[in-house]
């Protein structure tokens, strides 16, 4: 199952949807049927979820403009329900600067919500009509948006990986002991979060805590993952790791014409070349669906993945490892003095640090994080 979907780019980073905002949707859309479906309850329920959408948004716009403040170009967004994570691909030189990228997103949710709190008359009216919690209506819309942000902010201020507050906490244990043993320790107060939200969801008999919980717990585990393997990639560069053998079509070829090679080669992703030039990545089951629909004089270049993202051989690995994992078997072109010098993936960079790591202490760790034993 995909677990995220690209919907377009904003301030130069990638913007996704994580899978768990449909489950948001469905909640949304059983709360406007057991409210009564009226037309106004499902305008004014989609009005909310798009605000929704532009909140947690403008929250982790807060994250990567500040990043990009310091220098640092986060890559993407993935938008989730409780939040969203922006991917900064390195960790600030100084603690101040990963503190002050971390407290940007809620102080972004906060700014929001006490400017909504300016429309809601009278205040506490909201909060003592239990009608105001559920559906959205006209009379309860900016009560709903405002303490929809508030939550935001407080949520993500929980000393807890992916959230915020686990970020900040980290940058401080750090101060005193290296940020392995730094984020470990967040790692595992993560998962008591986690499994308390599990157990309040149970109790309480709500889906939404324990999805939360689950989500937490995974969240935690790949925070780690990403952490140590950047460790272990420290002062490698794509130049030091790259494949100069790697499996390559034409991209005038048909579809057609390149058939027989899926049938002797497996490789998953192809090299799309052009004049000796690479200028695209093509998917083998992107061929084989061709076909099926036999589209067979389609040539190459009009199916291939356009926008080729070339990767620099003097850039370093680390900053890109969670990059790359997305996608393991993806190849990237990589250039060095403007030439076309070979292709990397996420596979093969973890074969290289096993096989630099032979007879040390650290082959057993790559190996675990590998999934190989």
């Amino acid at each position: 199952m995909k677990s995220v979907f690209n919907v377009g780019r904003f301030a130069g980073f990638s913007i996704s949807i994580h899978w768990t905002f449909i489950l948001l949707i469905l909640w949304m859309a059983l709360v406007v049927f057991m409210t009564g479906v009226r037309t106004e309850d499902i305008v004014w329920s989609f009005i909310l979820l798009i605000s929704i959408f532009a909140s947690v948004l403008a929250h982790e716009a807060g994250h990567a403009l500040v990043a990009k403040y310091f220098g640092i170009q986060a890559s993407g967004v993935v938008l989730l329900p409780i939040g969203g994570v922006a991917s900064i691909p390195n960790l600030p030189k100084k603690p101040f600067q990963e503190i002050l990228i971390a407290l940007s997103g809620p102080a972004v949710s906060l700014l929001i919500a006490a400017i909504l709190m300016i429309f809601v008359h009278p205040y506490s009216a909201y909060w003592s009509a239990p009608e105001n919690i559920g559906s959205a209506n006209a009379g309860n819309f900016i009560f709903q948006l405002q303490v929809i942000n508030l939550s935001l902010a407080l949520f993500n201020l929980v000393p807890a990986f992916p959230m915020d507050g686990g970020r900040i906490l980290r940058t401080l244990l750090s101060l005193r002991m290296n940020i392995i043993k730094a984020t470990r320790i967040i790692r595992v107060f993560s998962q008591v979060v986690g499994a308390l939200l599990i157990l309040f969801g149970i109790f309480i008999v709500q889906a939404l805590p324990i999805l939360v919980g689950l989500f937490i717990l995974l969240a935690s585990r790949t925070e780690e993952y990403y952490l140590q393997l950047k460790t272990m990639a420290h002062g490698v560069r794509f130049r030091d790791v790259l494949m100069h053998e790697y499996d390559s079509i034409e991209a005038n070829a048909t579809v057609m014409e390149v058939s027989p090679i899926l049938t002797s080669n497996h490789s998953k992703y192809f090299i799309v070349m052009e004049e000796g030039k690479a200028v695209g990545t093509i998917h083998r089951m992107q061929i084989i669906q061709s076909i099926a629909e036999m589209k067979y004089d389609l040539k190459i270049k009009n199916l291939m993945k356009p926008n080729l993202e070339f990767l620099n051989g003097n850039e370093k690995v680390e900053d890109y490892i969670e990059k790359l994992a997305r996608k393991e078997e993806r190849l990237y072109p990589v250039v060095e003095h403007n030439h076309f010098a070979g292709v990397v993936n996420f596979q093969h960079i973890i074969e290289y640090l096993l096989l630099h790591a032979a007879g040390r202490k650290e082959y057993g760790k790559i190996k675990s994080l590998a999934g190989l034993g």
